[in-house]
């Protein structure tokens, strides 16, 4: 049974509940107030993490390019078919290793809505509207680039936040 159906069910229960209360009472004055709210679920599933390979010594940056490179991050957006979404993200984010050591990491992101990291566009930090295809799906390569010529030796983490919401 899906969820609108059940909260459909739910609400009748309340209001066949409430007047039956109203029934017992013959006096008595009924105010009802009904708040459903069915939210459609979207789920986002991390395919494959950005990989960056151990940093040579004399190497000054990484770059990763979200629509050819091997090493990207990809990520899958599940959702109810043909949907618009919109899509947001913050493009910089600090990384930090163990001893506070911050390295500025800017992201690329690919989207398409068919699994073809070649074919994908690049999409901006501001909302963007798309559609999830007929399968419910929306496929995103995550890149970008940093520079490491001045990094301290150590394992730098970080999180990455992309919004993916229905419209």
């Amino acid at each position: 049974m899906d969820k609108k159906w059940w909260s459909f069910l739910c609400i009748v229960f309340l209001l066949s509940s409430c007047s039956i209360q109203a029934k017992a009472q013959q006096n008595a004055e009924i105010d009802i107030s009904v708040n459903a709210e069915v939210i459609r679920s979207l789920e986002m599933n991390t395919v494959r993490d950005i990989n960056f390979s151990p940093v040579q010594p004399s190497q000054q940056q990484i770059n990763i390019a979200p629509q050819t490179d091997s090493n990207t991050g990809k990520m899958v957006a599940i959702g109810d078919p043909n949907a618009p979404i919109r899509v947001s993200f913050v493009p910089e984010r600090i990384l930090t290793n163990g001893n506070g050591s911050t390295l500025v990491f800017t992201y690329s992101i690919a989207g398409n809505d068919r699994d073809d990291q070649s074919s994908a566009e690049i999409l901006q930090a501001d909302n963007r509207n798309l559609s999830l295809n007929s399968d419910g799906r929306y496929y995103f390569w995550i890149g970008g680039n940093v520079t490491v010529e001045n990094a301290e030796p150590g394992n730098y983490n970080g999180d990455f936040t992309i919004e993916v919401e229905y419209i």
